[in-house]
């Protein structure tokens, strides 16, 4: 008989009290959350989700008692929860649909009562996760005294302390602040928590490849505090909190063979090897501030020309990798220990946690008389960092085309076969006789992709900024990617 994983969401995000702010990508987190335990093979019959109004205090306790009425003494309970949630004379409790502003207490949840209905089971684990600390702005003196009171929780060390199948996963201290980020549409936590549960983390794994209760704490309150500093500005602290035996390692999933599938996947296609962001300042090699007259005209593109621009445009690489080295310790704040900085002659390096930039000054290979300042952004770490306003408004005036690095050339007759079957598109494809490369330009999207060999180069047929590449990208990514035009690749551009 197969052993069941039982999933329990709640999520309040719009209130019936209209003078209540929304809980932001509060049903979006349930949602995910739930849909990331499906994919390792949970039961849609199996999973309970509340949102909207029927998240409200009565079904939320007629449907919890409903599930747990099927979950046998072997089986699995996982409950999540996000709204508002807050200590109110000693009592935990968390907020339902129709919790009322005038009487938070008494229309709103007590912990106490949904642990007490699960002691009443005999289950072989259960798992609590519960985002009860989004920031509550006071909108009456009423509310300010009752629900802008600290989620303390303290009734969950105890209901964890009497078993050691028991844990809970809170999104924060009690005297911090739980941030949804619309970067991710998502809680920074529980954007951690599906990353962790959908093996996408390898951090969040055992070397066994298990997600099990410590690894998955440590990971979050490593990765929970770097994603807030990236992704929002002047952001406080965030520091996620275990409850559980810390003795008693307990698995929360297995992902082997979910690890499996997805690297065989990735072996069957032509997996990217690295992405990057790139682009290039032109201008004349005499306007470079360590330029001489030299002993005869540029014009041949030698080896002595060619180190006679780099020497000459040395202060201006040093002066263009110290601005955008500024830049990112302001706006993102990262600490003197999470940059590194070279500057030697004409190139410069700005290492990051969260990606790397290298800069180099050259000869314009079409022009002997100018200089080109390259710069590219590669090796990201954290991908969520391309939509943060700060890294697009940074590199917005340097990078202009997204590139692709392939580990395998590409079938490049068999592309452009596909390509010239579809009608709207083959008219807007170019390539040589030898078919060693191909241009084309994808109709409403303003992208034009180059293809060759092992690389494949995104940009926009028209000046545009960084977000408006980058998202178009994606668009004709996805489409290249499909059935019609099958590249061999992901169907998404996530290594960007």
């Amino acid at each position: 008989m197969r052993l069941r994983t039982y999933i329990f969401a709640i999520a309040v995000e719009d209130y019936q009290a209209t003078s209540l702010p929304n809980v932001a990508y509060a049903e979006q987190d349930a949602q995910g959350f739930v849909e990331a335990w499906q994919r390792l093979d949970v039961q849609p019959a199996d999973c309970i989700t509340l949102i909207g109004d029927q998240a409200n205090h009565s079904n939320i306790r007629g449907s919890l008692r409903g599930l747990l009425g099927k979950v046998l003494p072997e089986d699995r309970l996982v409950l999540f929860y996000v709204g508002y949630g807050a200590s109110i004379d000693g009592v935990s409790v968390l907020t339902a649909f129709d919790t009322q502003i005038e009487n938070a207490q008494k229309s709103s949840i007590p912990l106490l009562d949904i642990l007490n209905e699960i002691r009443s089971i005999n289950c072989g684990q259960v798992l609590l996760f519960l985002d009860g600390s989004r920031k509550l702005a006071p909108v009456s003196p009423r509310l300010e005294t009752q629900l802008e009171a600290e989620f303390q929780c303290e009734e969950l060390k105890i209901f964890c302390k009497e078993s050691t199948s028991r844990f809970a996963f809170v999104s924060c201290k009690p005297n911090e602040v739980s941030h949804a980020s619309r970067v991710l549409d998502h809680s920074i936590w529980t954007h951690c928590l599906i990353q962790a549960i959908q093996g996408d983390a390898k951090e969040a794994m055992s070397k066994d490849r298990q997600v099990t209760t410590s690894t998955l704490q440590s990971y979050l309150l490593a990765e929970v505090p770097r994603v807030l500093r990236v992704t929002i500005a002047g952001a406080t602290k965030q520091t996620p909190v275990m409850f559980g035996s810390k003795a008693k390692e307990s698995v929360i999933v297995d992902l082997a063979s979910l690890v499996d599938s997805k690297q065989l996947a990735v072996e069957t296609a032509n997996p990217i090897v690295e992405s990057c962001l790139a682009g290039e300042i032109r201008g004349r090699v005499r306007d470079l501030r360590g330029y001489s007259k030299p002993k005869s005209p540029l014009s041949n593109h030698n080896d002595w020309e060619r180190d006679f621009v780099e020497k000459a445009g040395t202060a201006e690489v040093a002066s263009q990798a110290t601005e955008i080295f500024e830049q990112l310790r302001e706006a993102f704040r990262y600490k003197r220990k999470d940059l590194s900085f070279t500057n030697v002659a004409s190139t410069a390096s700005i290492k990051g946690p969260d990606f790397d930039v290298n800069i180099s000054l050259s000869q314009d290979p079409e022009d002997a008389e100018k200089y080109l300042i390259s710069t590219e952004v590669r090796s990201f770490r954290n991908p969520t960092v391309i939509e943060d306003p700060n890294f697009l408004a940074i590199f917005t005036k340097y990078c202009k085309r997204v590139v692709f690095e392939l580990e395998a050339n590409l079938d490049l007759e068999s592309k452009i076969d596909d390509i010239e079957e579809i009608d709207a598109l083959a008219k807007h494809l170019d390539y040589d006789p030898e078919c060693t490369e191909f241009t084309l330009r994808m109709p409403g999207s303003g992208i034009v992709i180059y293809a060759s060999g092992k690389e494949m180069v995104f940009s926009l047929d028209s000046a545009g900024d960084l977000k408006l590449l980058l998202g178009n990208t994606q668009k004709a990514f996805s489409q290249l990617a499909g059935d019609s035009i099958n590249l061999g690749l992901r169907s998404k551009a996530s290594q960007l």
